[in-house]
């Protein structure tokens, strides 16, 4: 006759269900984050209680450029004090410069814009917190301009 050997008898599984509920945890922290971040509570808030002061200058020579930038950014909220042409009529690309150090507005420019050239210039005395040069590609961000033959 055979012997049973007597001991402890071991289970295993209890790290599979260990892993069951951590993969459970993480999956339903992911499903949370994306939900919240769906409704907008992960954004940044608004940082300024009054809107972003704009200069536009015409900087490719195109006429009526500038009071087309002025009506879209407005429609957005920005506060266009000004258009006017550039120092010269030449520029390849739109710029968005900084004048007021809040680098948060002037990337929400540029995001509008769909420009990567930002770059930050800050006076002694800003009379404007942002400066958009609107430069030849214009036609991405503002459309082609409007046909005034009327057909």
């Amino acid at each position: 006759m055979r012997r049973r050997k007597r001991g402890r008898v071991r289970r295993s599984g209890g790290g599979a269900s260990l892993r069951y509920t951590v993969g459970a945890l993480v999956l339903l922290a992911a499903i949370a984050f994306f939900a919240l971040s769906y409704y907008g509570l992960f954004e940044a808030g608004a940082t300024r209680e009054v809107p972003a002061s704009v200069l536009v200058l015409n900087g490719c020579g195109d006429e009526g450029i500038g009071l087309r930038a002025t009506k879209l950014l407005r429609s957005h909220g920005f506060d266009v004090v000004d258009f006017r042409n550039a120092g010269r009529s030449d520029y390849e690309e739109s710029i968005v410069i900084d004048r007021a150090g809040d680098t948060g507005v002037a990337l929400d420019l540029a995001r509008l814009v769909g420009t990567g050239n930002v770059i930050q210039q800050i006076p002694d005395t800003p009379l404007v917190d942002v400066v958009l040069i609107v430069g030849a590609d214009h036609a991405r961000y503002l459309g082609e301009a409007p046909d005034e033959s009327g057909s």
